[in-house]
């Protein structure tokens, strides 16, 4: 199997296989019990967390489930109330849907919420976001990379923009996509919350992780036994949280070769299918090195995807949390036409993906192209 689906989720790192034995055998307890063992394993979380922490330089983190969680925290319990009155919100039209999703709910409670639409080549420009913030707007969420065309948001700038406009508006930027592959540091930008996910750097599902400012209004989305500082109800997720830890550990090492070599793989698999019939890219020259995002007049995603599954390559047509919607929203919001918008697919890189992968993943894209393309069934 040839997998490029990488932005949907990634193979756990080998390395996970002995630290799950090693838990096993004892880190298994209950890290908010107060003997021994127990007291390690909480121990064990929190060199993680100071690991994590340290890699964006965040102030503070607790761990969640999931980007969703993490995303919702945020939408519902990270900005400043004023009694019962109704707040204005922004965010992108091209937001992941554990976002769009969140805002939508805040407008059907009655707050006023804008959608700010990329520009021509799939990134939000901050004088468009700011130039929406007022004296009322009580939260900003622009995501870092786009999930789909790998677009990357100049977050430090738009986070910047919008304080300089009203200082008291709290900003999140989903960095799912962008964590470990595109540079962030939360000490030298104005981004108050940022939310990663563990499955999308060759962790496990199960585990996220949002980072904030101290003094930040967030309060608890899940509530119980009060567990990371009454932020987060839920025994912990030990083995997850030291499996992120570990992850994360084993994609730094030899990281900038890592990244122009994914970055190398992604241009060679562009060049070699730009040259297909009715080929289109919506992938920016200056985005994230994993994601590729094209159409081909004529081929709908779905099928192509079906077409290149047979010959042993996994590539998706947009976001698998999605994948069952059959909605162009993303594509839309940067002008795409629906038709070619239905021919989209996805192909998401990481590390380990080779040279040749990629020219056999060329070759029988464009086979398949040949010999169905224009044969698409119409659905009324």
């Amino acid at each position: 199997m040839i997998y490029l689906d990488n932005a949907a989720t990634t193979r756990p790192a080998p390395s996970l296989e002995p630290l799950f034995s090693q838990y096993c055998a004892d880190g298994w307890h209950n890290p908010s019990a107060m003997y021994f063992p127990a007291v390690q394993a909480e121990g064990k979380v929190e060199q993680a967390r100071t690991f994590l922490k340290n890699i964006v330089h965040a102030p503070e983190a607790i761990f969640t489930s999931c980007g969703t969680e993490g995303s919702n925290t945020v939408a519902f319990c990270g900005w400043k109330r004023r009694g019962a009155a109704k707040r204005h919100f922004i965010t992108s039209a091209y937001e992941h849907a554990c976002v769009y999703e969140c805002f939508r709910a805040l407008e059907q409670q009655g707050h006023r919420v804008d959608f700010v639409k990329p520009g021509k080549r799939g990134v939000i420009a901050p004088e468009a976001v700011a130039d929406l913030v007022c004296e009322d707007t009580a939260l900003v969420s622009i995501m870092h990379v786009n999930n789909e065309t790998g677009a990357i948001n100049d977050i430090a700038t738009i986070a910047e923009a919008v304080k300089a406009k009203n200082p008291d508006t709290m900003f999140f930027a989903d960095g799912v996509q962008a964590f470990l592959r595109v540079p962030f540091s939360m000490n030298t930008s104005k981004v108050d919350y940022y939310s990663v996910s563990a499955h999308k750097v060759h962790g496990l599902k199960g585990t996220g992780m949002l980072f904030f400012r101290k003094g930040t209004p967030l309060k608890a989305y899940l509530l119980g036994g009060g567990q990371e500082s009454a932020l987060r109800s839920g025994t912990e997720n030990t083995f997850g949280i030291l499996a992120f830890a570990e992850a994360s550990r084993v994609f730094l090492q030899d990281h900038a070769q890592k990244l122009a070599h994914m970055e190398q793989l992604k241009t060679r698999l562009r060049d070699g299918l730009l040259s297909a019939n009715g080929a289109h890219c919506f992938t920016p020259d200056s985005s994230a090195p994993h994601i590729l995002n094209m159409a081909f007049e004529g081929m709908r995603g779905e099928v192509l995807l079906h077409l290149l599954e047979r010959d042993g390559i996994c590539i998706s047509t947009g976001s698998a949390c999605s994948s069952k919607k059959r909605t162009f929203r993303i594509h839309e919001s940067i002008g795409v036409r629906p038709e070619i918008a239905e021919c989209a697919v996805r192909f998401s890189l990481c590390p380990d993906n080779t040279a040749e992968e990629i020219d056999y993943t060329i070759e029988k894209t464009k086979a398949a192209l040949q010999k169905f393309q224009g044969f698409i069934r119409r659905y009324l």
